[in-house]
């Protein structure tokens, strides 16, 4: 399988919706990060490629340091 760019896509908010989804999957933010680098998470590497480390760490950061958030145990930490 190989990610494509799908064009007129809002990549920011495609990264932030699938760092929620690892986050709720309890994915902590530095396996995340390590996610986001490797070509073989081709979703999550694109944004990196597109948008650069530096994006993709601020994207992560806002979406762990929410605090209305459901954890895997269905406990709500908010």
């Amino acid at each position: 399988m190989k990610a494509v760019e799908i064009p007129g896509g809002d990549i920011e908010h495609q990264a932030q919706v699938m760092a929620e989804e690892f986050r709720d999957m309890g994915t902590d933010k530095k396996k995340l990060l390590q996610m986001f680098r490797d070509p073989f998470y081709g979703g999550l590497n694109i944004v990196t490629v597109q948008l650069g480390e530096d994006a993709v760490e601020k994207i992560i950061n806002q979406v762990y340091d929410s605090n209305n958030y459901v954890i895997q145990t269905g406990e709500s930490n908010g």
